[in-house]
């Protein structure tokens, strides 16, 4: 077993925790919007729910961002979770400003937000607060519509490059327990997950 070195406080450097929070893999999303007649988006792996009640969810977004400002003022945001033939689609939204949306397929809502065809999953937002968090802005928004396409796979993003999931090493029956204080919803056709009982009905948050 390798034994890396701990360390802490002032002695933490950033190519380290950079390194360490890579670890940890996550989705990626488009967050994306019309400000004043002009397409505006970043992409983004920070991306996580928040709250069933209100409807919220968050991503984080660099303070040193040129977009964000401008991205804020859009009436409404979509959310496009990027599915897992999107990464070069995410390279290119993380590209120059106004090359971003060449090419992409998209549709608006009537409040501006904009959302790309074969996501994952798109949800339509507002801004709800944002929190200062150290070299970060923590960006809190309230979901005002959603849409999935439960046939696609996302994108993932994990130690500095995109992968893929692979779940055939997993078995479903033995997937159990408990996250974020909720019970991990069993898959269907196990017991307690007929429609109408309880364990049927509970989810993760």
């Amino acid at each position: 077993m390798t034994v890396i070195p701990e360390t802490s406080g002032a002695d933490l450097d950033p190519r380290v925790l950079r390194d360490v929070f890579g670890t940890f893999p996550s989705g990626v999303v488009a967050v994306a919007g019309r400000v004043g007649g002009q397409l505006v988006g970043i992409a983004a792996s920070s991306f996580t729910s928040v709250s069933i009640d209100p409807p919220l969810v968050s991503f984080s977004v660099a303070r040193t961002s040129n977009t964000w400002p401008v991205l804020r003022d859009a009436g409404e945001l979509g959310i496009s979770v990027l599915a897992d033939h999107h990464d070069r689609l995410c390279r290119q939204l993380a590209g120059p400003a106004d090359r971003r949306f060449d090419d992409l397929a998209l549709r608006s809502s009537a409040g501006g937000a904009l959302l790309l065809d074969e996501a994952v999953a798109s949800l339509t937002c507002s801004l709800h607060a944002e929190v200062e968090a150290g070299d970060h802005v923590i960006v809190l928004l309230r979901v005002h519509a959603v849409c999935a396409e439960g046939d696609r796979a996302p994108l993932v993003f994990h130690e500095s490059g995109f992968k893929r999931l692979h779940r055939d090493d997993l078995d479903p029956a033995a997937l159990d327990g408990r996250i974020n204080g909720e019970p991990v919803r069993k898959p269907v056709g196990e017991p307690g997950t007929e429609p109408g009982t309880a364990r049927g009905a509970e989810d993760a948050a």
